[in-house]
């Protein structure tokens, strides 16, 4: 009897935690495909609408910074470098954790020439999972992508151009 009752017992726990397992699968928060994750909407720095959905089918670097982040100064000389060399491929910086004030200036500061946005509540951020800045994100035309985020170190121009080129092929 002590050994259908061990039998039964072990039975009904590996049911259990089975269980717990799919339940706890299908409540996770799932990762966004690449089509989806572009269904955004966002504020230019100077307060214009941006659609996320717009970059869809093109070549497009998404690039997460913050004007405070010593590693995004680095690399801001070779971001708007590389975006002017390459009009065939969208840029848009997605800046966070500052206000829009700090953000236009370091826009200014290095003569970034393409779509900067506001990510005040951090929303953009969150969609691509970014940790911390810098971070890109390389879209194909074919929608595929790649993200890059070394906490680190900066990009180096090289790599980015590299990266980009990449995205033409």
């Amino acid at each position: 009897m002590s050994i259908r009752l061990s039998a039964l017992s072990k039975a009904c726990a590996a049911v259990l935690f089975a269980a717990t397992v799919i339940a706890a699968v299908g409540s996770a928060p799932r990762a966004l495909a690449a089509d989806d994750r572009l269904q955004f909407t966002g504020t230019t720095l100077s307060g214009a609408p941006f659609n996320g959905a717009s970059l869809q089918g093109k070549p497009a670097v998404l690039w997460f910074w913050a004007p405070f982040c010593p590693f995004c100064n680095a690399e801001a000389p070779g971001v708007s470098q590389v975006a002017a060399a390459n009009p065939g491929v969208t840029f848009v910086g997605v800046a966070g954790h500052s206000d829009v004030g700090a953000e236009q200036t370091f826009v200014s500061k290095y003569g970034l020439n393409f779509t900067n946005l506001n990510d005040a509540d951090g929303s953009i951020w969150a969609r691509y999972n970014v940790p911390w800045q810098p971070a890109y994100v390389f879209y194909r035309a074919d929608g595929s992508s790649t993200f890059v985020n070394n906490p680190t170190s900066a990009m180096s121009q090289q790599e980015l151009s590299d990266r980009v080129a990449a995205l033409r092929s």
